[in-house]
């Protein structure tokens, strides 16, 4: 009997610990995602204009992390962002537009480049 109970109990210990360690999206309601979108920029920033550059993008609705990457040696440099939207139900429903990251890299005097998505991992 103890040897029963003391396995219950290894067991039901374990459980909670993998589910109160493990790194999921728990942060995320069923129908929501997230995605990472990248976009290159070249010409001649500033730190402060970096700066600037990532606040501004960060008012921009859905997105939820921004990083710039900027080599002053090549004048160029990249957006990486995470993007959290919820999934389309309906008619009406709004989404992420990347135009809006192209309308502030232009605002920044800067000339955008190319874009991509990729998957967002939790890592």
């Amino acid at each position: 009997m103890k040897k029963k109970l003391s396995i219950l109990f290894s067991t039901l210990l374990l459980c909670f610990y993998q589910t109160s360690f493990s790194q999921n999206n728990s942060n995320l309601e069923a129908n929501e995602f997230k995605t990472l979108h990248y976009y290159t920029f070249e010409g001649t920033a500033s730190q402060d204009k970096i700066n600037e550059l990532e606040v501004s993008l960060l008012k921009i609705e859905f997105v939820s992390e921004v990083k710039v990457r900027y080599k002053s040696e090549k004048n160029s440099g990249q957006i990486v962002m995470v993007v959290k939207e919820k999934t389309i139900n309906q008619e009406g429903d709004k989404s992420f537009s990347p135009t809006s990251i192209k309308q502030v890299i232009l605002s920044s005097g800067l000339i955008p480049g190319e874009y991509t998505t990729g998957k967002y991992t939790n890592n």
